[in-house]
């Protein structure tokens, strides 16, 4: 993305890593397994908890889209829950094709400006609204460690440097998002120094209007940071809200569990380690943690699986989890994305 510019050969080249990445995993994690063994599973499958964990994606996405219209209804911008919608479907959709889920909230600015809200509400929407997420995701993690020790002990002893590696990272950035949107000097001082080494680099010409243009910008930024620091009710809501969104996530390998005839393994056992490999796989940088879920999935979930159908509930899980909602996202773009271009061309 250049000059909030989504260009599509990036996109491009961003959709065939993924798939790349998809191949390799095929490769590495089902040698040896046969689709005859899928149908297998999918013919004696209960479908009504599919339909469930497909409900929860569709909740998960409409957690952020609920977030979105709360807050800018606080920041004075109004806007209806199908547009938020739409935000959300969006950044689902980047969020899985680009490394570390980089694109995500770059491409929700974009639009947002493009119908017409400025980027110092977007950004500081879209920031609140990863900090709350990283704070909430660490947290369900840490209850239910609380809860069920027992499970988070022999989740650790299968992934224990990779959930260290995920919790540090996301500890740091609640920190560094904190930063970015609290703190009076911090913004200014890095765009300040990235000014002057345009400057130097001749990249920037109009030093004086464009460190201008950029104080007003971070008045009306810090101004807002404001208004939401003066609103502390609004982070409870938007924390509920993503407890909730958490939640659907995270129960989706116990429904998956439940479609394929078993029931033997609590609810909160299998919460609990999807709690904490949700932690685990964020921070990797490959699009959607491709390949890294998957073997995290197949390590950890054989706690409750038979060895026979830990593969098959894999596949169902993450084609669930990832791959329907990242088709569905992406034919929500598109509607936006046309609906921007005839809008520019009138």
């Amino acid at each position: 993305m250049h000059n909030q510019e989504i260009k599509g050969r990036e996109q491009v080249i961003s959709i065939l890593f993924l798939i790349i990445i998809m191949l390799f995993t095929a490769f590495t994690y089902l040698r040896g397994y046969s689709v005859q063994k899928l149908l297998e599973t999918l013919k004696n499958i209960n479908y009504c908890f599919l339909t469930a964990g497909l409900a929860m994606m569709v909740l998960f996405v409409s957690c952020e889209a609920t977030n979105i219209c709360m807050i800018m209804r606080v920041l004075g911008q109004p806007l209806p829950y199908l547009r938020c919608f739409q935000y959300s479907c969006i950044g689902f959709y980047f969020s899985s094709i680009t490394p570390s889920a980089s694109g995500g909230q770059p491409a929700q600015i974009y639009y947002m400006k493009k119908d017409d809200i400025p980027i110092t509400l977007s950004s500081i929407t879209i920031f609140f609204i990863v900090f709350v997420y990283q704070i909430t995701m660490v947290f369900w993690g840490l209850l239910m460690v609380v809860l069920r020790y027992g499970t988070a002990v022999r989740f650790a002893s299968k992934l224990k440097y990779l959930l260290i590696y995920g919790s540090l990272v996301n500890i740091g950035a609640i920190l560094l998002l904190f930063s970015l949107m609290f703190s009076r000097n911090i913004v200014p001082n890095i765009l300040s120094f990235l000014v002057k080494a345009g400057s130097k680099l001749r990249l920037i010409k109009k030093t004086d209007e464009v460190k201008s243009k950029l104080d007003r910008s971070m008045t009306l930024y810090q101004e807002k940071a404001l208004a939401l620091k003066s609103h502390p009710i609004l982070f409870f809501k938007v924390f509920f809200v993503t407890m909730i969104q958490m939640a659907a996530l995270n129960l989706m390998p116990y429904l998956i569990y439940r479609s394929m005839g078993y029931h033997t393994s609590h609810i909160l056992d299998l919460f609990t380690c999807q709690s904490l490999l949700t932690i685990s796989v964020s921070a990797i940088p490959l699009p959607g943690a491709e390949g890294v879920t998957q073997g995290g999935f197949l390590q950890v979930f054989d706690l409750f699986f038979p060895q026979s159908a830990i593969t098959s509930a894999m596949l169902i899980n993450r084609t669930i989890s990832f791959y329907i909602p990242l088709v569905l996202s992406f034919f929500v773009y598109i509607f936006v994305h046309l609906r921007t271009m005839k809008r520019s061309i009138k």
